[in-house]
């Protein structure tokens, strides 16, 4: 035990957090297997037989960590404390050697309920993980037969695909005959069509230059009688102009 100050009411406090942190050390302790034990219970949900227990909401473990050294401070004000009030006494080292002997004692159970915690948040985070992992190796194992129905229905497609592929290049390769008689007919009908082309084009250059040399033929012998037209038209005018002179002398006995 802690040695008393002078004031008696330093000592209170001290019963009280010792009291309390006993208190919630063994509610912190029986929690999980409370938990536990209500998962397991009938009437809980059901769960696969691979599949951990949920290990269900986690303990606030930051918070126990902030209310152990809140309480180890105030351990160690309490023995600061002590240890000045030693000094007033008859026997200061035996007062002191008592203080630490309280300081030690507190402590140990601290770093005792530090260490449970570690050990239940690991615990915690391991069971949480083993569920995850095994609800997830669960889902898979679950989904393989549908993976599996799936990976043959796309076999199966893929094989019918090929097969009907196959049919395709079979029935391609037997109308080959016909489609080279269909392609060679085509061929020599365009030919005859193309010489067709070619003689009507032939036909009709020729014609085009018969029509020329017509049109041209036409146009001279248009010219060679205005022409014959104009030197006839000349030999009158000159006749009738030697006819007028004429009329003055002797007559012609051919009029001209």
């Amino acid at each position: 035990m802690i040695v008393k100050p002078h004031s008696a009411a330093m000592a209170a406090p001290v019963t009280v957090t010792l009291s309390s942190l006993v208190l919630a050390t063994m509610l912190l302790a029986v929690a999980p297997r409370i938990a536990h034990a209500q998962a397991s219970a009938p009437g809980s949900q059901p769960s696969a037989s691979a599949i951990p227990a949920d290990p269900g909401q986690p303990r606030d473990f930051e918070a126990e960590r902030k209310a152990i050294s809140d309480s180890r401070a105030w351990t160690n004000y309490r023995f600061s404390v002590a240890e000045r009030a030693c000094y007033s006494k008859f026997l200061v080292n035996h007062c002191i050697e008592k203080a630490k002997d309280a300081q030690r004692e507190e402590l140990h159970v601290l770093r005792a309920k530090d260490l449970e915690i570690g050990d239940a948040e690991r615990a915690y985070k391991a069971a949480k993980r083993d569920r995850e992992q095994a609800i997830r190796r669960a889902e898979y194992e679950a989904g393989q037969p549908g993976r599996a129905a799936n990976e043959q229905a796309s076999r199966e497609a893929f094989d019918r695909k090929q097969q009907e592929q196959a049919l395709r290049d079979a029935q391609a390769n037997a109308q080959a005959p016909q489609r080279a008689a269909n392609a060679e007919a085509y061929q020599k009908k365009q030919d005859d069509f193309n010489a067709r082309m070619n003689e009507a084009q032939q036909k009709g250059a020729e014609q085009a230059r018969q029509r020329q040399e017509n049109a041209k033929a036409y146009q001279q012998k248009q010219a060679d009688a205005v022409q014959r037209q104009k030197d006839l038209d000349e030999r009158r005018a000159r006749a009738a102009e030697k006819q007028k002179e004429g009329q003055g002398s002797t007559p012609s006995p051919f009029g001209f």
